[in-house]
Formats: structure tokens, sequence, C-alpha cells
């Protein structure tokens, strides 16, 4: 009859190895799970915000674009009828001369009438004529202006958004390798694998919980 060796140790329960590793490894899933879920749909709003604002910045550019032609075109005629007013006056017909100034329109008829009080027919130091910058002041190209530099405003908004976008995607991506270190490291014989994956995913969570922290949020 074999008697029991007293000297021979009971081998451990490898269930023993996990009674601390399997709490943090379920916090981990649990955690990442939430986060790649909240950062994904993050990823979405700020994609969708930067595609909306880019559509607004279009809009506002080709408003510039169209305000622009149109000053163009205007310009044009205030300058032809002020041609027909110069030539009216210089072959002394001033009742053709006030016919051409009557039908000025009002930026025109502004800059002329300031033009007007230089006495330029005079006075050798006037302006040349009534379209400088300090007299002639069409209102489509400061609308023009003004929607140029919206457009370029929204555009830098769309790009902040789209960067912000990014930048969730990013953390998706770490917290998709958080997921993985929490469901392979169990999966391990030695101890220090283990380990080495648990910290692994422990710094990942870390570092993209910093950076989530850092980014904007919008509902």
């Amino acid at each position: 009859m074999k008697t029991e060796n007293p000297d021979r140790s009971t081998p451990k329960d490898p269930a023993h190895r996990h009674v601390l590793f399997e709490p943090l490894v379920l916090l981990l899933l649990s955690l990442a799970t939430v986060g790649t879920a909240w950062c994904s749909f993050q990823a979405a709003v700020w994609g969708g915000v930067s595609q909306r604002t880019m559509n607004l910045s279009a809009t506002a550019s080709r408003r510039a674009a169209v305000a622009q032609m149109r000053s163009t075109q205007i310009t044009l005629l205030d300058v032809m009828l002020f041609s027909e007013y110069i030539n009216a006056h210089s072959s002394s017909n001033e009742t053709l001369a006030r016919f051409y100034s009557d039908r000025f329109r009002g930026e025109a008829k502004t800059a002329f009438e300031a033009w007007m009080a230089t006495h330029p027919f005079e006075n050798p130091e006037a302006p040349p004529h009534p379209f400088v910058h300090n007299f002639y002041k069409p209102r489509l190209l400061e609308d023009a202006s003004l929607a140029e530099a919206e457009g370029q405003q929204l555009w830098e908004k769309a790009g902040e958004a789209g960067r912000t976008s990014r930048s969730y995607v990013f953390v998706t991506v770490l917290l998709a390798s958080v997921l993985f270190c929490a469901g392979t490291g169990s999966k391990f014989e030695k101890a220090w694998v283990r380990r080495s994956v648990l910290v692994l995913g422990l710094a990942a969570l870390l570092f993209a919980a910093v950076r989530l922290l850092s980014l904007p949020a919008r509902l």
C-alpha cells in the first residue's frame, strides 16, 4: 500500500491566478466598450458638423462671387455714365451732362457729389475721378467682402470640426487596442505575459481617457 508523500505540494488551482486579474479585465472591457461607443458617436457627430459647415462655407463663397461679379458689372455701368458726362461737359453741353449726372446710381451719385465738392475742373490737387476708394463704395462689393470673410471663417470651423472627428477616431483605435488587450490577456499561461498585456491595456486606456477629456463634445 502506497503512502502519500507529505513533501509533494498540492498543485495550485489555475483559477487562483485570476482572482485579481479578472476584475481588472472586466473593468477594462466595460470602460473600453462604453468609450468606443461614445467616441464613434462623437466622430459621426463632428463629421456631420464639418460637412454642414463646409457646405455653408461653399454657399458663402458662391454668394461672394456673385456679389463680386454684379459689383463689377454695376461699376462698369457707373464708369460708362461718368465717361459720357465728361464727354458732354467737355463739349460744353451742360444739358446733356446734367442728363447723365441725374442718372447716376445712389453710390455713384454720392461719390460724384463728393468729387465735385473738390472742384476737380479748377483744382489740380483733386482726385482724377470719383471712383477713388474714399468716394466710391459699392454696397455689393462690401457684401462680397463680408461673404468672403464669412466663408473663410466657416471653412476654418469646418476644418476644426474635421480634426475633432479624426481625434475621436484616433481615441476609438486606442480603445480598440484596450479591448484587444483585455480580451487576450487572460489567454496566456505565463503570469508575466498576462501582467504585461494588462499593463499595456491600462496604459492605453489612461492615455485614451486623457485625450478624450481634452476633446469637445456635442449631443
